[in-house]
C-alpha cells in the first residue's frame, strides 16, 4: 500500500544538526496562521461545549490521560475528531520530520489537544515535571545520525515568549544513557540557564524532539494561557498508545493513501529512511509535478 508523498530529507542540514546535538529543533511557523486560527476555534469550541454540558462533542471518547480540571484541559485521540486535527496529524512536512528522525515510516501512536491556563496561585508553587517515554539506548546511529524510535511534533498554537512557560527541555539529554534521569535533572537545575532551553516561538511553531529527550512544561511568568497541539509518531510496526486506537467508522471514510500513518498498515513493509547530514532538504510544498 502507497501512502502519501512526504519531503526526505524534511530538515535542513542545520535543522538536523541542531536536533542532533540538542535532542530537539524548533521550526518557525510550519502552519499558517488561517490553520492556527481554525485549530484554535475547535480545541475552544470542544472545550466550551464540555464546560456547559458535560459531554464532549464529535464522539470524543476520554482515555487515561484526558483532563477536565478548572486550569487544564486537554482532549485526545484526534483524527477523526475534525478535519483540522487530521489535516495536522497527517501533514506531510510535519510526517516528512518524524519518518526522517525515526529512520523509517511512522505510524500515530498518540495526539492530543491542550490548554492550560495559569491561576497566579499556581505560578507562585510551579516548577519543572521533567521526564521521558523513551530510553536513550534504544536509538540507533546510522551515518553518524541519532535516531530514536519514538518522536513528537508539538506545535504550540499561541505565541511563546519567554516568560509564557513553552516546553522547556534539558539539552542532549536523549543521549545520555546509563546515567539516572534524576541525577541528570538535579545537575541541570543547578545550572538552568545553560543547561535547560525553553521554547520562545510563534504562533503555529513546530517543537520537534526524540522522545528521549528529558522534558517538561516550562514555567510561567505571565500568566498567559497555553495551547497545543501534538502528535506522536513511531514505526509502523509498533501498535498504538491504549485510547488512541484509530475509530474504525472513520477510516472507511478516509483516503486510502492515509492509511498507513493512521493504522500501521505497512507493519514490517517498511524502508530505511536515513539520509546525511549534507544531503539537502526537499522543498516543500513540492512545486508542480
Amino acid at each position: 500500500m502507497e501512502d502519501f508523498r512526504k519531503p526526505f530529507p524534511a530538515l535542513t542540514s542545520a535543522q538536523r544538526l541542531h536536533l542532533e546535538v540538542y535532542g530537539y529543533v524548533v521550526i518557525e511557523r510550519t502552519l499558517s496562521d488561517d490553520r492556527v486560527t481554525t485549530l484554535l476555534e475547535k480545541i475552544y469550541e470542544i472545550e466550551c461545549v464540555y464546560r456547559e454540558t458535560g459531554e464532549y462533542p464529535y464522539g470524543i471518547v476520554p482515555n487515561a490521560h484526558s483532563r477536565t480540571a478548572p486550569d487544564y484541559f486537554r482532549i485526545d485521540n484526534l483524527p477523526h475528531v475534525h478535519p483540522c486535527f487530521f489535516d495536522y496529524l497527517t501533514d506531510p512536512y510535519l510526517v516528512g520530520m518524524a519518518q526522517e528522525i525515526v529512520g523509517t515510516h511512522v505510524r500515530l501512536l498518540q495526539s492530543d489537544a491542550h490548554i492550560i491556563r495559569y491561576p497566579k496561585e499556581k505560578m507562585q508553587r510551579q516548577g519543572y515535571g521533567f521526564h521521558a517515554g523513551w530510553h536513550p539506548e534504544s536509538g540507533s546511529t546510522t551515518n553518524g545520525l541519532y535516531h530514536c524510535p519514538f518522536i513528537k511534533t508539538l506545535t504550540n498554537l499561541t505565541d511563546l515568549g519567554p516568560d509564557d512557560g513553552g516546553t522547556t527541555v534539558i539539552a542532549g539529554s536523549h543521549k545520555l544513557a546509563g546515567i539516572d534521569r534524576r541525577d541528570i535533572i538535579e545537575a541541570a537545575v543547578k545550572d538552568a540557564d545553560k543547561l535547560i532551553h525553553q521554547v520562545v516561538a510563534p504562533a503555529g511553531s513546530t517543537l520537534l524532539f526524540f522522545e528521549a529527550l528529558l522534558h517538561s512544561g516550562g514555567i510561567c511568568k505571565s500568566g498567559k494561557t497555553r495551547v497545543f497541539i501534538l502528535g506522536g509518531y513511531w514505526p509502523s510496526m509498533f501498535q498504538p498508545h491504549q485510547g488512541y486506537e484509530p475509530n474504525e467508522e472513520s477510516l472507511k471514510t478516509v483516503p486510502e493513501e492515509y492509511l498507513p500513518v493512521l493504522t500501521g498498515s505497512r507493519c514490517f513493509q517498511l524502508e530505511k529512511l536515513t539520509r546525511e547530514l549534507k544531503t539537502p532538504a526537499e522543498k516543500y510544498p513540492f512545486d508542480d509535478e
